[in-house]
């Protein structure tokens, strides 16, 4: 009888411990499986997330531009031009707005300020911006290596309603919701058209050519295209050099005594922008190979064409810096003023001056 109780016992006990490794293990199973569910809800979550952000961003893109045309009559517009430096294309275009703004009634009021160099341009231009947006002005023109660049600045302008005007650019998206219209010239094909003037007036020789870039960047790389495009098809044209002068004369200058040191039998020095070209004029002249070396610029500024007419540099392109500014005034006025809406790009023809038609230049532009 004792046998069969302790039997009995024992059998009850192996049962009821089973049943609570049975318990345990769903207790361990369920739990396990309550954590794959939560980590699948949050990378469901996070999946969710990127969607919508990349779903926002593509509207971003597509929908219209909120800043609105308006009518501000009661007072003096301030517009706020950011040039990316000060120099000579840039004051032209200044030149150009304020004589727009005189001949057509003192209706804006012009605030130009721009950042110190061309090499802290974007972080200067961003600060610059975000002041002029807390001063509420009520515009802004802008030029800028690119407006992907400064998206973030345009879009606090734009929610802000300040309307944005682009100007003297290379490359925009025009599906950019973030600005009203980009104002200024076709870059590449001003780089072009100034290449086939040396195509078509140098090229039936053998030319060994020198180029003073400026800095890396859009607006260097459109013009350069434009500029190798034209030449690519004429096997006299070689381009034997090629360094960055900075957009300045001065370093047009030290670049050009390295690049005549290297390739003394240079016949053609090149450059995207006169200023650069003319300090290279400089080391021409002191070494006496100016029957040697034709000089071609780029911005038909007023020391380029006065080199023109000294006979010391042969041809610049005239890419409409001046009547630039009078397009941004024009633009700012039907916008902000008489509340129309303005074309998203308008640009200006360009035109190559050279000895044989250098009478044709209105020389207003340099006023």
């Amino acid at each position: 009888m004792k046998r069969f109780v302790s039997c009995a016992m024992a059998v009850m006990l192996g049962t009821m411990a089973l049943s609570g490794c049975t318990t345990s293990n769903q207790q361990t199973q369920a739990a396990a499986t309550e954590t794959v569910a939560s980590e699948k809800t949050e990378e469901a979550k996070a999946e969710e997330t990127k969607k919508e952000e990349a779903e926002t961003s593509a509207a971003d893109t597509t929908k219209e531009y909120a800043v609105k045309p308006r009518k501000i009559t009661d007072r003096t517009v301030k517009l706020g031009l950011i040039p990316v430096t000060m120099n000579t294309a840039y004051t032209m275009t200044i030149n150009g707005a304020k004589k727009q703004i005189e001949a057509t009634g003192d209706k804006i009021e012009l605030i130009v300020q721009a950042p110190s160099s061309n090499a802290s341009t974007i972080t200067e231009q961003g600060n610059i911006m975000e002041t002029m947006i807390q001063q509420g002005v009520d515009a802004i023109a802008l030029a800028t290596e690119s407006d992907e660049t400064m998206l973030p600045y345009l879009r606090e302008a734009a929610e802000a309603d300040i309307p944005v005007f682009l100007f003297n650019m290379t490359e925009i998206n025009e599906e950019n919701i973030y600005y009203v219209s980009s104002i200024g010239y076709d870059q590449e094909k001003a780089g072009y058209e100034i290449g086939q003037w040396i195509n078509e007036n140098l090229g039936n020789e053998a030319q060994k050519i020198a180029v003073l870039e400026g800095y890396a960047g859009i607006v260097n790389t459109k013009r350069m295209d434009g500029f190798k495009a034209a030449l690519a098809d004429n096997e006299n044209l070689e381009i034997v050099a090629s360094q960055t002068a900075d957009w300045t004369r001065e370093k047009g200058q030290s670049v050009t005594e390295s690049i005549l040191t290297s390739n003394p039998d240079i016949t053609v020095l090149y450059g995207p922008y006169d200023e650069m070209v003319l300090g290279g004029l400089t080391v021409i002249k002191e070494r006496n190979l100016l029957d040697q070396v034709a000089a071609i610029g780029f911005g038909c500024t007023k020391d380029g064409v006065a080199a023109i007419e000294a006979g010391e540099m042969q041809a610049t392109i005239d890419v409409g810096e001046y009547g630039t500014g009078f397009d941004i005034v024009d633009a700012v006025t039907d916008f902000c003023i008489n509340g129309k809406e303005v074309e998203k790009v308008i640009n200006r023809p360009s035109k190559v001056y050279d000895k044989t038609n250098l009478s044709e230049l209105d020389r207003v532009i340099f006023e």
